[in-house]
């Protein structure tokens, strides 16, 4: 009898349950891809690609899509593309025509879902503008292979010529994704505040005339227009510029500062009105700090981006508040009236 442990390997996945996850993956890529994008539809996203099956189908149609923006001009991609359009079942129709050779199929597959999104595969129009409402995300795919993730209340206006690729951020935040093009300089224009990056991935935050610069990998250029010399930025970095008014970047914990991607909003001893701030940004409903409210007590947790009531039930427990709903249907933190209440 052999003493060698017997090692049991996953089972693989049926030919059915792998074209289930293609299908799947080419339906979640447009959707994260095109349109605009609800917190639970992120929440149920990530859920989905936990399983390594979705996962594995949804990194190929990623990889497909790439291929296909670097062979735009292939006029069997745009009849494909058309194809894809002009019909209403686009993977049954896909599938049909191309046979059953998974490797093609899929990439008629991924390119229809992207196209019917709205995902630009087939050139980029000069001079697009991208937004959201409150309470809104959306994710730009550009021609270049290039990504913008919008947040919440956001405009940006997209300029792609072969010398230069300008972004301009009119109002909001934005999440940048690069793709690298030395000959092709990616500049993001923000009020005064310009930002310079070939191959990186980076946020930008624009409110009034205060622009913020997170960057999450790679390294950019900050220039300002009241600044004698530009300032060079490296990956886990924060830079906040206002006015004439020195700065220089500090270090920031980029998942945190990001989770808006993925629905969070982290807060780590930030002052009760500059949470507040943040999270009225996410929904209609507001949260406004009555008589007595401590603006400048520390908060800290990670809450849901829109879900107001939580996180105003949040802070009241951790405060000691009380809170009321006023009959504009804000929620309106206020010193307590009683007994003080024990903090949790």
């Amino acid at each position: 009898m052999s003493d060698n442990p017997t090692v049991t390997r996953p089972a693989e996945p049926s030919p059915a349950r792998r074209r289930q996850a293609r299908e799947e993956a080419a339906a979640w890529y447009a959707k994260m891809r095109g349109q605009r994008i609800a917190h639970r539809e992120v929440t149920a996203f990530y859920a989905w690609r936990e399983d390594a099956c979705n996962d594995a189908a949804y990194s190929q149609i990623e990889r497909l899509a790439q291929g296909v923006r670097a062979h735009a001009d292939d006029p069997r991609l745009r009849a494909l593309a058309q194809a894809a359009l002009d019909r209403p079942r686009p993977a049954t129709a896909l599938r049909s025509r191309l046979g059953r050779r998974p490797g093609f199929w899929i990439a008629g597959l991924s390119l229809a879902a992207a196209c019917l999104a709205g995902y630009v595969v087939i050139g980029q129009p000069f001079g697009q503008t991208y937004r959201t409402a409150v309470g809104e995300r959306r994710v730009v795919s550009l021609a270049d292979g290039s990504s913008i993730e919008l947040n919440t209340d956001s405009a940006v206006r997209v300029r792609l010529t072969r010398e230069r690729r300008a972004i301009t951020l009119d109002r909001g935040q934005a999440l940048f994704a690069v793709a690298h093009d030395a000959a092709r300089p990616f500049v993001v224009t923000a009020g005064d505040t310009a930002v310079r990056a070939v191959g990186t991935r980076f946020e930008v935050y624009r409110t009034g005339a205060a622009v913020r610069v997170t960057l999450a990998e790679g390294r950019v250029q900050v220039t300002r227009a009241h600044a004698p010399m530009p300032t060079m930025m490296t990956a886990g970095t924060r830079l906040e510029v206002a006015g004439k008014a020195p700065a220089r970047p500090v270090a920031v914990d980029v998942a945190a500062a990001t989770g808006w991607t993925n629905g969070r909003l982290t807060f780590q001893d930030a002052p009760l009105r500059e949470a507040v701030d943040e999270v009225n940004r996410y929904s209609r409903q507001k949260v406004v700090l009555g008589a007595g409210a401590p603006a400048n007590e520390r908060v800290n947790g990670v809450f849901d981006a829109g879900d107001t009531g939580a996180f105003a039930r949040g802070v009241a427990a951790s405060l000691n508040l009380d809170s009321a709903e006023r009959d504009d249907g804000s929620i309106e933190l206020l010193a307590p009236t009683g007994p003080a209440k024990a903090r949790s």
